[in-house]
This record gives C-alpha cells, structure tokens and sequence, in this order.
C-alpha cells in the first residue's frame, strides 16, 4: 500500500460532470483514480484549507450531481482546495485505500458517502483519531467513524412535504388515499406515523384519508393498489405514494384510465422514473426528492465549518451551511435536510440525473 500512494500526480481533467448538474462553470478539482489504477490526487498546497471527497464510484450521476454540490460550496467559500476520489469500481478496498492516502496526506476534513458504513468505520475512525474532521452524507456511516451524518429527506420531513403538496394540488378538498409500505416495516411504519401527525393540523382539514394501501412498494404493486382504491372510491381526488416505483406505477394507472388532472398523483420520487407522467398532461405535478446538489454542498459546508473550528457536531447546535442557511444538528450528530420539491419547471434538471 505505501508504494500506491508514494506516487503522485495531478490528473489534469475538468470536471466536466458538473454541467449535467448544472453548475457548469465550476472551477477543477484534482482526481483519485481508484486502486485498480493506483494514483492520489497531489497535495494541495498548504496556504488552504484541505477537504477530501469520496464517492463510491465515478461515473454515477447521482454522486456526479453530489461532487457538484461539493463543488458549489467549495468555490463560493474560497481558500479550500478540493481533492476528489472517485474510484472507477465501487468497492469496499478503493474506499478504505482512499480514507487511508488522505489520512497520508494530512487533509483538514473529508466528506465520504460510505459504500459500507460498518466496515469503513474503523478507518475513518483513524482519520478522526489524527485530527481530520470526517462528515458523512448521503448513505449512513456507523457512529464512531464520523462526526456528522448529513442524511436526506427524514420521516417528518417527508410527511411535511407531502401534506403541502396534497393541499396544493386539491385546494378545493377531497379524499385521499395513502399507498404506504410494509406494515413491518420500521421505516415505513414512522412515515406514516408522521403523515397521520401532520394530517391532524387544521390546514389540511379538507383533506379526508379514504383508504390505506400496505405493501406497496414497486412499480406493478403501484399501479394495482392506484387501480383499486379507484374502483372502491370513484370519487378519490389523490393518492399519495411513499416509494419511489410505486408513485410511478400510480401514475400509469391514473394516465390509463384518462385521470390525469382530476386525480392527483404524489409522494416521494425519482425523476428517471417518472418522465411519462410529467408529460402532457401530467399525471404528477410535483413530487418530493432528496437533492443530490443539496446534499454535496451541505456535506462540505459542514465539513469546512468543523474543520475550522466554527460549528459543533454535537446534538441540539446548528452549523451555518450557506445558501442552505442553519442546519440542526439532532441526536446521534445527525442533521437532515428537508425534502426537494421537483415540478415542471425544475423537472429537466433532475431527469437524468438519478
């Protein structure tokens, strides 16, 4: 392993993966390749502060649009260089070899998505142990590997969001039915726990639950729950889906039987898979997102304010995040953003991304 990270280099390509996130223009970054073809991104220069991105592979778009959040951040802080591993294979070795190197290189902070948050947890627990501020984000990282975990889209977030979206899209009232996930299932069962919590407030008083679905949780299922609670309620003015496949096999249904407009369609999405019902006309008018651009830029705005000392990853503290503005850190140093709405303004951005 010495010899892997003895030989530097600077790989002299812009990041041209930035303009599909739209931030062309972004000022270059140095490279890691992966260990398969082993090189480190060289030193930077020690007048700035050092901030260490690892992605768990290159060419995904998700995490291309998250290394353009990074990006963002980094170039309206000024006085940080940026250093990228972003291996070409997504494995458990490239990850740890890159924590490894950058511990070598003496970097101020890194912000990782983790590939596998137990087995990375001790390396990156001798990152921290010599004084290098570890932020993870996007995809959790055992307690002791990291300071702070910056997650996407919470139960009450998610519930938040979706009662916002349904009395937008049916101001005049109406029943609605829930597409929900296993009835076993811990996740599935706090969201909507959380839903039925912000159901209660007078605003969404017009809105009348019809009927719960569980078990919905893929394409097919989506669009047989959305084809049932149709028939059993002929008067259903929306549906609200929790998974991502589901919302869009909800929203086939509703575009087969010429519902489209008069039966809302919502809940929490991928834009990949929802490129029909957001045509003409649309059989979803928004739905909600975790922001791949919002979580890369929350991730190094945390990362730098700790590494110079200006925020607390400790529960109940907030950390100034730039155009993000504060953000809470809760139990267990883990903070959470809310929610990203996709419409048909935005929805091209985002098509293609993941």
């Amino acid at each position: 392993m010495t010899d892997l990270f003895s030989r530097r280099q600077i790989l002299g390509r812009a990041l041209s993966a930035l303009a599909a996130a739209g931030l062309a223009g972004a000022a270059p970054a140095a490279f890691a390749a992966p260990l398969d073809a082993p090189a480190m991104p060289a030193p930077a220069p020690v007048a700035n502060l050092r901030l260490a991105l690892i992605l768990p592979v290159a060419d995904d778009p998700f995490y291309k649009a998250c290394q353009a959040g990074v990006q963002e951040a980094v170039t309206a802080m000024g006085g940080v260089d940026l250093l990228i591993g972003a291996p070409d294979k997504r494995t458990l070795r490239n990850q740890v070899g890159l924590v490894n190197g950058f511990i070598k290189q003496k970097v101020d902070a890194i912000a990782i998505v983790p590939v596998d948050e137990r087995a990375l947890g001790p390396v990156c627990r001798r990152a921290i142990l010599r004084g290098i501020k570890v932020v993870s984000f996007a995809e959790p990282m055992v307690e002791a590997g990291r300071l702070l975990q910056l997650s996407g889209a919470g139960a009450r977030g998610k519930a938040q969001m979706f009662m916002q979206m349904l009395a937008d899209d049916i101001k005049a009232g109406g029943d609605v039915a829930i597409l929900a996930g296993r009835r076993g299932d811990d996740a599935s069962r706090s969201l909507l726990s959380e839903t039925m919590r912000e159901w209660l407030k007078p605003d969404y008083s017009r809105l009348k639950l019809a009927a719960t679905r569980y078990g919905v949780d893929g394409d097919d299922a989506g669009y047989a729950a959305a084809e049932a609670v149709l028939a059993a309620h002929p008067s259903l003015k929306g549906l609200l889906a929790f998974d991502p496949a589901a919302l869009a096999g909800a929203a086939r249904c509703v575009r087969d039987k010429g519902l489209a407009g008069k039966v809302s369609v919502t809940g929490f999405g991928r834009p990949s898979l929802l490129k029909a019902a957001m045509s003409e006309p649309p059989a979803v008018e928004r739905f909600a997102i975790v922001n791949p651009v919002d979580l890369g830029y929350g991730a190094a705005e945390i990362a730098v304010a700790l590494a110079k000392g200006q925020a607390a990853a400790s529960s109940g503290a907030t950390i100034a995040a730039g155009r993000l503005g504060a953000i809470a850190v809760g139990p267990g140093a883990v903070a959470t953003l809310p929610p990203f709405v996709v419409n048909g303004q935005n929805f091209s951005t985002f098509a293609d991304v993941f």
